[in-house]
């Protein structure tokens, strides 16, 4: 058990001035904690942006990304409810970094993955918060946790990932089927139904989606040919053979629940929308019709 685990709040990085951009980490910090201006926040931003840029880093709005919301999270480390409160006041900002860079906005997940990096399960907490906000996307989770951070397949035998990933497709799913449950209400008006149904092939594409990039990722580490996996553990050591492992049993899992919501929520499953029945006219009372008519309609 390292000694950092029993610290009341984790490290702020910039606090070591050896770090990157530590002065700016630092600014930035106290604008959020004394609720500095966006101005006086973009200005800091600004200079990371130029340092970044003269150092040739191709990105510059992921060292920029990665301050603020290491800030933030330093800022709401007391409670959820206080990084909770934190996001919401700085949401419009981790909001515009979406449009601008995909890298970037899996850098927020790399900040938030980093300042808990000993209480995971804080990590995977707010994770799921930043899904619900919309500042970072499910498909930014898979690629965070399955290209960007595999580690040569070992990612896959780590408790965190494996949550963030399972946690983020229940949350695509269930909104999926909520979708399909919301079409096929008889008790929403047809009108909204059609609209629902115009807007689910869209959303089941993008669930199958990320079920194919979980599938090709665990995939090519249960065939032993993810990069690099082949260079790596080319003596035959037991370390390849345990990941392969890992690789398959995730890929026979995730195969698995892709079949269940595909028989859920396929097109084969729910079918076309079908508009409700016309109204069906009252029979005119029997004494206007005449006994006769009335028997043979009875």
């Amino acid at each position: 058990m390292p000694e950092r685990k029993e610290k009341d709040l984790p490290d702020f990085k910039y606090a070591d001035d050896q770090t990157p951009y530590a002065k700016e980490g630092q600014e930035v910090l106290q604008l959020l904690k004394n609720k500095g201006t966006e101005e006086e926040v973009q200005k800091v931003i600004d200079s990371v942006h130029e340092q970044a840029s003269g150092l040739g880093v191709a990105d510059v709005l992921i060292p920029s990304t990665d301050i603020y919301m290491s800030a933030i999270l330093s800022v709401g480390s007391k409670s959820l409810s206080h990084v909770l409160s934190t996001i919401d006041r700085c949401k419009d900002r981790l909001l515009a970094v979406g449009p601008q860079s995909e890298a970037a906005r899996r850098q927020v997940i790399s900040a938030v993955m980093d300042f808990w990096v000993d209480h995971p399960g804080n990590a995977v907490n707010i994770v799921d918060k930043l899904l619900n906000y919309g500042i970072i996307s499910p498909m930014n989770v898979i690629e965070w946790a399955l290209q960007d951070h595999i580690d040569h397949g070992r990612s896959l035998a780590s408790g965190p990932v494996h949550e963030l990933v399972a946690s983020t497709m229940a949350k695509v799913t269930s909104r999926l089927r909520d979708i399909v449950t919301q079409r096929n209400s008889v008790s929403v008006p047809f009108d909204q139904r059609q609209q629902i149904d115009e807007m689910l092939p869209r959303e089941r594409q993008s669930a199958r989606d990320m079920y194919t990039a979980i599938d090709e990722a665990v995939g090519t580490v249960a065939a032993g040919i993810q990069d690099e996996m082949i260079e790596r553990y080319d003596d035959g050591s037991n370390e390849r053979a345990l990941i392969t492992l890992w690789g398959k049993r995730w890929a026979v899992a995730w195969r698995r629940k892709s079949a269940v919501e595909e028989a859920v929520v396929g097109e084969a499953a729910i079918g076309p929308l079908e508009e409700p029945p016309a109204p069906v006219e009252d029979a005119a009372p029997a004494q206007e019709l005449g006994m006769d008519v009335a028997d043979e309609i009875a």
